[in-house]
């Protein structure tokens, strides 16, 4: 329908009038600025994003400048038949953003947009947010002004009650009645036409030296077309009231104006023989009917849909995926400090809903397909369920719904919003107080703004808080990223104004999928009743809105751990809410320990004697190690590790009497920036160290006991393996666990007696 041309066009003409114009293309097919750079092409976004690094991404390489001063984006698009060109709109405009293109540098941003309104990434540039006013160029084909009315069908989605459409611009065609067609469209759906575009030889000159007409013919006719509808333009700029709201037509009554038919033929379902009754446009329609296919009218397809909420309890066992982080080897020459990453595990949607899942009296609306959420809900009950082997209570079974939207093939074509937005209104019905809302890579791809249905669900329920968590999958980072960004949306439930009270303290970090974390807490938990203190809140695990509230009631908040994930909640929540941290984490073996109530009881309790309790600890320890003495003493033992941080189970050996033999740190993908606190140990220590060096030294070192961070797959005969977990018990006891399961590992040989009945292992 000539869009492009009349876009760059009205573009030169604006420019000719000294106005800074921007004009964004937004077709993947990027001819939009093609006439304004004398027929160059460009380099689109999509194709500079894919290329180039987002930290080396400048403005300067996306934007261009054309005839009058124009300035030239193209989004483009993927390649033909792959990808979702609507999805490549959203991520054009988010780079365009980032690298700092602003729209009130331009006195006008000209949107040529793809002509049908087919997903709501295409249809960015018409929402409220960009689009101040929208022009309609259509011929007088019927396909022409169906993609018209199809648009209007668009505006009329976005818009609240302020007018949008500021008319029809006629792009002749020479057609038999066009013109009686597209006036009679105008008046039918309450627009103006504001020019009237002829068919004329001059734009095909103007195109062969690629250039727009104020450039190449000034004094043409049709160029005093768009000298007149750029004054329109400007104004408009000073006058709202010129705009129209969107009226669409219904289908029926579109054919009617343009083709002048008053029904549709009879049409029959395949292989069914029965004959579908025909519909006229006098008949009455409901606004379903009036926006469905015609083959679909006589036909009601029943919905399937689930209205219980999905469980996140179920039996299954533990899965651990939290650990102290192992760390990257680096060479002994690199001095740069960066915290190490986990390895890229799950999508943000996962990270996300793991985070929301703690807050025992809030529901989490899982924008996506079934399957998403299946596999979601299962991580979280092989996690949270019978991970210490117990019986879980009817109380403990009280935990937050998780409530799908299960997006199915037609929700991802059409848009998945009115269903996200009758999920959000059910749970709120359904008494929900507190809803997140989170969703998944297809919600993301295809355009559905969650924050929109959220803002519309909070007028319509104003004392509901409804949170959004647009974390779109993998689209936004992976697992770790999406736990942040969920415990960031969790914080917003935080009353800033309360006050700290002596005696709370609240618990920072605690690693969500660890099967020893519970009992981790309860060992803190008596601790700090000795020291006259009690828990706040747990951000985040078994938490609830009422203890998020009170948050800052708590006068210190202890770190579980320091991992970069841990870290980084805590400078959010510091920056936020300028809170008192305790830089200690939880601690692991009796050292470790005494050091921390030491330290804790120092900040809290200045002048407090804690020495009874430390005394009372060691005595427990020391017969505890007393009591595996006799079967452990000795014993040699070879120790592997990914991690630095064993200070605790150097020490269980040395109590013990046993003998290190070697310390080996494997090759890593991470790395952790660490005094070296084994060079005075008295045992050698190798870093960088292989499967190929530790299978030699089995067999050179002949150890008991080889303690590693894995089993390896094919272990050397004659020795025992042990693990180092990798979520330890914390507190004082920590070696006992260890000591008891070397000691029974150690009884018994080392090869199993079936491997000597001489038959067939298989």
């Amino acid at each position: 329908m000539g869009k492009s041309t009349v876009a760059a066009n009205l573009s030169a003409a604006l420019a000719v009038l000294n106005k800074r114009v921007l004009q964004v293309g937004c077709d993947p097919k990027h001819d939009s600025t093609r006439l304004l750079l004398g027929g160059a092409d460009m380099p689109t976004v999509l194709d500079y994003m894919r290329e180039t690094p987002q930290e080396a991404q400048k403005l300067e390489d996306l934007v261009f400048e054309g005839y009058g001063g124009t300035a030239c984006v193209e989004a483009g698009g993927p390649k033909p038949g792959i990808g979702c060109a609507g999805r490549g709109i959203l991520s054009s405009f988010e780079v365009l953003k980032r690298v700092g293109l602003r729209a009130s540098s331009f006195d006008i941003v000209l949107y040529d947009v793809l002509g049908d309104v087919v997903c709501g990434g295409f249809a960015v540039p018409l929402r409220k947010e960009y689009a101040d006013a929208v022009f309609l160029v259509t011929s007088g084909e019927y396909m022409a002004l169906y993609a018209a009315n199809n648009i209007l069908r668009g505006i009329r989605n976005f818009e609240d009650s302020v007018p949008r459409v500021a008319g029809i611009i006629f792009n002749r065609r020479g057609l038999f009645e066009e013109e009686e067609r597209v006036f009679a469209f105008a008046r039918a759906t309450g627009l103006p036409v504001l020019a009237s575009i002829p068919r004329d030889e001059v734009f095909s000159q103007a195109e062969k030296v690629g250039k727009t007409l104020a450039e190449a013919f000034p004094s043409s006719a049709p160029a005093g077309i768009f000298r007149e509808l750029a004054l329109y333009v400007k104004n408009l700029e000073k006058d709202r009231n010129l705009l129209h709201p969107a009226n669409p037509l219904g289908d029926i009554e579109l054919e009617a104006l343009v083709l002048g038919r008053r029904e549709r033929p009879c049409i029959k379902p395949f292989g069914t023989g029965s004959i579908s009754r025909k519909i006229s446009c006098a008949e009455p329609l409901s606004l379903s009917q009036e926006n469905r296919p015609f083959a679909e009218i006589h036909m009601e397809i029943p919905e399937t849909s689930s209205e219980k909420i999905c469980p996140v309890i179920s039996e299954a066992q533990s899965a651990e995926i939290s650990s102290r982080t192992p760390t990257e080897e680096v060479s002994p020459s690199s001095q740069a400090k960066h915290l190490s990453r986990p390895l890229l595990c799950g999508c943000a949607f996962s990270g996300a809903v793991t985070a929301t899942f703690q807050v025992n009296d809030a529901a989490t609306v899982l924008h996506g397909p079934r399957s998403c959420t299946y596999i979601t809900a299962d991580a979280l009950t092989r996690s949270f369920l019978l991970g210490d082997g117990r019986n879980i209570t009817d109380k403990e079974k009280q935990v937050p719904g998780l409530l799908p939207t299960d997006m199915k093939e037609e929700d991802i074509i059409f848009g998945g919003l009115e269903k996200l937005e009758n999920r959000i209104e059910k749970a709120l019905l359904a008494g929900w107080q507190t809803v997140f809302v989170v969703s998944t890579c297809p919600g993301g791809i295809i355009g559905d703004d969650i924050k929109e249905a959220v803002s519309r669900a909070k007028v319509r329920f104003p004392g509901a808080r409804v949170i959004p968590i647009p974390v779109e999958g993998v689209i936004t980072g992976d697992f770790s990223a999406g736990m942040l960004e969920g415990r960031k949306r969790v914080a917003d439930l935080i009353d800033p104004s309360v006050r700290p009270e002596k005696g709370l303290v609240n618990i920072i970090g605690e690693r969500n999928f660890s099967s020893q974390e519970e009992k981790n807490f309860c060992i803190v938990e008596k601790l700090l009743q000795r020291l006259g203190y009690r828990v706040n809140c747990r951000f985040l695990k078994e938490t609830d809105t009422l203890s998020l509230r009170s948050f800052k009631k708590a006068e210190l908040n202890l770190l579980a751990c320091t991992d970069p994930d841990t870290r980084a909640i805590q400078e959010y929540l510091s920056e936020r809410f300028r809170l008192e941290f305790f830089e200690l984490p939880f601690p692991v073996g009796f050292r470790e320990s005494s050091i921390w109530v030491k330290a804790l009881a120092a900040r809290l309790l200045p002048g407090k004697d804690v020495s009874s309790l430390l005394q009372e600890q060691e005595k427990v320890y020391k017969a505890g190690i007393e009591k595996y003495v006799p079967n452990l003493s000795g014993k040699r033992v070879l120790l592997v590790s990914y991690t630095e941080d064993i200070s605790w189970v150097l020490d269980t050996i040395r109590d013990l009497g046993m003998e290190i033999l070697k310390v080996g740190f494997s090759v890593s993908t991470f790395r952790k920036e660490l005094p070296d606190l084994l060079s005075d140990e008295g045992f050698p220590v190798e870093r960088n160290y292989t499967d190929e060096m530790r299978a030699k030294d089995v067999r050179d070192l002949r150890p008991d006991l080889v303690l590693s961070s894995y089993v390896p797959s094919v272990p050397e005969g004659g020795v025992h393996y042990d693990t180092i977990p990798v979520s330890p018990q914390v507190g004082f006891l920590s070696g006992l666990e260890l000591a008891k399961r070397w000691s029974t590992l150690l009884r018994l040989p080392v090869v199993e007696g079936w491997k000597y009945d001489g038959g067939d292992e298989s």
